[in-house]
């Protein structure tokens, strides 16, 4: 059973600490908890952490990429495998799209197409040469 104790520790109100979540579909997103109960986290900004085998580097995108993100989601308790910390590189990634999605958000529809998708994927660097491990 998840610990929902530790979880609803770690949230600040003044900068949110981001979680990692291992899905039992598989996929792995970053997003920061703002409440817990038994059943459900209440997420903001979820995004999902995939990684580019032909270029051998992680990013970051939409995780629901058809829901407004200007409002909090839920995410089910039962659909969670695990949930930990997030590593810096990760932490500083999600907050660099965060920023990018909330000026999108504010900013008027005369910009292009292009410029508004332009926070949809943010490369991870990776400091070392090490492949990351999926299950």
């Amino acid at each position: 059973m998840i610990d929902y104790d530790d979880i609803d520790d770690t949230y600040n109100e003044e900068e949110p600490i981001p979680r990692v979540f291992k899905l039992i579909t598989g996929e792995e997103i970053v997003t920061t908890v703002t409440r817990t109960d038994e059943h459900y986290f209440v997420v903001e900004v979820p995004l999902e952490i995939r990684y580019n085998s032909i270029k051998g580097s992680l990013f970051l995108s939409k995780w629901m990429v058809g829901a407004d993100y200007s409002k909090v989601m839920t995410l089910s308790g039962t659909s969670v495998v695990s949930v930990s910390a997030a590593e810096q590189l990760v932490v500083d990634n999600y907050y660099t799209y965060r920023e990018e999605m909330v000026k999108s958000l504010t900013e008027s529809d005369d910009e292009d197409d292009e410029d508004q998708e332009e926070y949809n994927e943010i490369l991870l660097d990776e400091s070392d040469d090490d492949t990351p491990t999926y299950h």
